[in-house]
Parts: C-alpha cells; sequence; structure tokens
C-alpha cells in the first residue's frame, strides 16, 4: 500500500495501462504547510493499491487486506487472542482480546468500503 498525493482529486479506480488497475480509498484533501515565500495549498491524500487484470471484489479487498496487514500480524493476534481467553495472561488478557477485537472491526470496515465503492463502479 502506499499513500499517494495528488494536485486534483483522484479517480477511485482508474486503468495505469500495462494490464494493471490503481485502487484508491480514503481519498481526502489536505493542506500544504506554505514553504518560505510561498502560500499554502491543498493537495488530495489517499492510499492506493495495484491490482492485476481480470479485477474482481475480491481481488481488490485481498490486495487492500494484503497492504495493510501481513498474515503474520492476523496470526500473532489470533494467537494472543485464544491464548487470552484460555487466562494464559492473566487478568491482562483483556488487552490481547481488544487488539483482535479492533483488528476485526477495521478489517470489516474496509471490506465494506471496497464493496461499496464496487457496487458503484459495476465491479462483480
Amino acid at each position: 500500500m502506499n499513500t499517494a498525493y495528488y494536485d486534483t482529486k483522484p479517480a477511485i479506480f482508474e486503468p495505469v495501462g500495462d494490464g494493471s488497475y490503481r485502487y484508491r480509498w480514503d481519498i481526502k484533501e489536505v493542506e500544504v504547510p506554505a514553504m518560505e515565500g510561498e502560500a499554502s495549498r491543498t493537495q488530495w491524500e489517499c492510499k492506493e493499491v495495484t491490482v492485476w487484470s481480470t479485477v474482481t471484489r475480491e481481488k481488490i479487498t485481498s490486495a487492500v487486506i494484503a497492504a495493510l496487514w501481513d498474515s503474520d500480524y492476523e496470526a500473532k493476534l489470533l494467537n494472543d487472542y485464544n491464548a487470552a481467553k484460555e487466562g494464559i495472561f492473566g487478568e491482562g488478557g483483556q488487552k490481547y482480546i481488544d487488539r483482535y477485537t479492533a483488528f476485526l472491526g477495521e478489517r470489516k470496515a474496509i471490506k465494506e468500503q471496497v464493496a461499496t465503492d464496487c457496487e458503484t463502479l459495476n465491479i462483480k
């Protein structure tokens, strides 16, 4: 995943021209602080991933999730969660349960965002 900056608002989805496509999310206008002798200006900031043809909602979702969290990260959270549920961490285990629950919420939110964008873009 890249955080990218544009002078004009970028499209959510666009072909690159080499058989790949860019999917962008979390697109927002940001102010760039003024440099000496210049006025401040605005740019567009977003996160983006590259997806190769044939593009599907599942491919975009997988690319975004892989860009945000590697598989080892999720495995560690899940192992800690299970250990906490079994009482291995004692009273300190709740933080591991909370971390995994927060992760699941973030992953659900990004899946919903991709689903909404794909529906708008008519990507199955």
